[in-house]
């Protein structure tokens, strides 16, 4: 699973479009420098806002038993970066309206944003990693997300997700990492095909979180260990329903 930039055509209003006309006007304007999917600089990320660096990111090669024995054990979170093809859109927009219908159960201990912030979807990725692990990895409360997970507390994914535009902290933090990676950084504005989302698990449960859709997705009770459990989800919703599209790169969030 190749290395891939992470500028991203629905990072670049998909969302805001859904929203009021002076959310749209703010968060028009506002637009990140696109992370590198690499380990490198997810984890030069995650240390600047305080993940330790007992911690990090580690590639994961592939969905197969025998590549996914190559992770280190104890994965809390999986980050995944795909193209965003006619049919996976497809299959997206079949999935929200049957959980519109039929409804989900999401955990109360779910930290979950909306991105507003173009260009910024690896960095939310990595946020959702971390957000939801935090006990489990010792984030510091005093760290920069640490205190702005604080900010969010108890307040609407649309508000955690307007808030981060105004988070400078983790915004330099993003910057500095982005312009470091093994590839050219390409400008705040730009737009291509890639998108980058992140899975974790509470309750006992997988969660996809996408801060472009309209609301974290319930994939059901883990089956065994959670990182199977997380390529299951994934060959089941972004493999199958394009098997032709080969353009993947996965990350797992491991203990060092």
């Amino acid at each position: 699973m190749g290395q891939v930039m992470d500028h991203c055509a629905m990072c670049s209003g998909e969302t805001v479009a859904n929203e009021s006309s002076e959310v749209q006007a703010k968060m028009r304007r506002v637009c990140w420098v696109p992370l590198e999917s690499n380990p490198e600089v997810l984890n030069g990320f995650a240390w600047k806002v305080g993940l330790p660096k007992t911690w990090g990111f580690v590639d994961m090669y592939g969905l197969d038993p025998e590549l996914l024995s190559m992770v280190p054990p104890g994965c809390c979170a999986v980050t995944l970066l795909f193209q965003c093809s006619p049919a996976i859109a497809r299959f997206k927009e079949g999935q929200r309206k049957r959980i519109e219908v039929e409804g989900q159960k999401i955990s109360p201990d779910l930290v979950y944003l909306k991105q507003y912030v173009g260009n910024a979807c690896g960095t939310i990725a990595c946020i959702h990693s971390l957000a939801n692990s935090a006990e489990l990895v010792g984030l510091p409360s005093s760290s920069p997300l640490g205190r702005y997970l604080a900010s969010v507390a108890g307040k609407s994914p649309e508000s955690a997700g307007e808030m981060l535009a105004e988070a400078a902290d983790l915004h330099q933090a993003s910057e500095a990492c982005a312009v470091g990676g093994q590839t050219s950084a390409p400008a705040a504005t730009a737009r291509v095909d890639h998108h980058f989302i992140a899975f974790v698990e509470r309750g006992g449960c997988i969660y996809e979180l996408d801060g472009c859709k309209a609301f974290a997705v319930n994939h059901g009770p883990v089956k065994g260990d959670f990182l199977s459990s997380v390529a299951q989800v994934v060959k089941a919703n972004f493999v199958d329903p394009d098997p032709d599209n080969v353009h993947l790169n996965m990350m797992a969030l491991v203990q060092n």
